[in-house]
């Protein structure tokens, strides 16, 4: 966690509202005033990294707006959305002629590279997730055309929870190994969202053909080391038919099968250089990865390390013993 601004930790000469304004829009993309320039006032920001996105939690009192003028987004190179969940206190949310009022535990969706306005009554705390569109597949105006109606989606409740868990728990997901698949999942659940307030046309079925392709990598690598796992279980645990699917990751720019295969010698190799790497047998390996032909999966990990299984084992034994 990086405390971006503590009024906690300031002294008072440095806490009066247009100070502590200065220090939040110099810390966020928005700019910050309070109503009453003479009361004082308290505000934390607090920002975790969460594999590679971004989460941050604001908590303020007064009554204050964070705005960015037209100008301002112009000036920004980078288009993004936040998704914010408020904590405590209520908001009124504008943005492209669209205006929502936000209470305790709602969702609001902000293109932060367009104009907009976050108004809070009494102060409060909220917690956003940035995206940068980037990362979505969507081109900036599909993204602006879809965050205004985003609440209308049948994913929004969906995507609404996810969200909720990953910014409340963004302090324990920020030390996890595993913090880079919830970053993806998360990405891939904000741009289903998103496509899927869209009217159809080819952003939003490019979007969903990505989202899907997107959801059968983490589901295969979830069950790499399961004998039955083929193309027709794939298909089946998403509820598409196989030449769907075909259709799905070669949209993505994969071969699911070649795919598979190369996550399996991954996984096999990273399995023969760990520890108790060698007291594994080569075939024992080959099976739990899915290679019942030792032969097979020889000339296969060859091919793609340029080296032989046992060759590697041997090295990672090596290695084990100089340490």
């Amino acid at each position: 966690m990086v405390t971006l601004v503590d009024t906690a930790t300031l002294p008072p000469s440095m806490r009066r509202p247009e100070q502590v304004a200065d220090q939040l829009t110099a810390a966020m993309v928005s700019r910050v005033q309070f109503s009453d320039p003479a009361a004082p006032v308290h505000a934390r920001l607090d920002s975790w990294d969460v594999g590679g996105v971004t989460v941050l939690r604001a908590a303020l009192s007064g009554d204050l707006t964070l705005a960015r003028s037209a100008r301002q987004a112009r000036a920004d190179p980078a288009p993004a959305v936040s998704f914010a969940v408020q904590e405590s206190g209520t908001a009124r949310h504008e943005q492209f002629q669209a205006q929502r009022l936000v209470p305790s535990g709602a969702l609001a969706l902000t293109e932060v590279g367009s104009p907009y306005e976050f108004q809070w009554t009494g102060g409060g705390a909220c917690r956003a997730l940035q995206v940068p569109v980037s990362r979505l597949g969507l081109s900036v105006d599909a993204v602006r055309r879809a965050v205004p109606v985003a609440h209308r989606s049948p994913l929004y409740a969906l995507v609404h929870g996810h969200l909720a868990q990953v910014t409340r728990d963004a302090a324990q997901l920020s030390r996890d190994p595993m913090a880079h698949a919830v970053a993806a999942a998360t990405i891939d659940l904000t741009r289903a969202l998103l496509a899927s307030a869209l009217s159809p046309g080819p952003d939003r079925d490019d979007a969903l053909a990505q989202t899907l392709a997107s959801q059968v990598r983490s589901y295969v690598r979830q069950h790499l080391t399961d004998p039955g796992l083929d193309v027709e279980t794939i298909a089946r645990a998403h509820a598409v038919s196989v030449r769907q699917l075909y259709r799905s990751c070669a949209a993505a720019g994969f071969s699911l099968e070649q795919w598979v295969i190369g996550q399996r010698l991954e996984g096999a190799r990273t399995e023969l250089a760990g520890p108790g790497g060698c007291d594994r047998s080569i075939a024992g390996v080959a099976r739990r990865w899915g290679f019942p032909d030792p032969s097979h999966f020889s000339r296969r990990f060859r091919a793609a390390f340029g080296t032989t299984p046992r060759e590697w084992r041997d090295a990672g034994r090596g290695k084990a013993r100089v340490e």
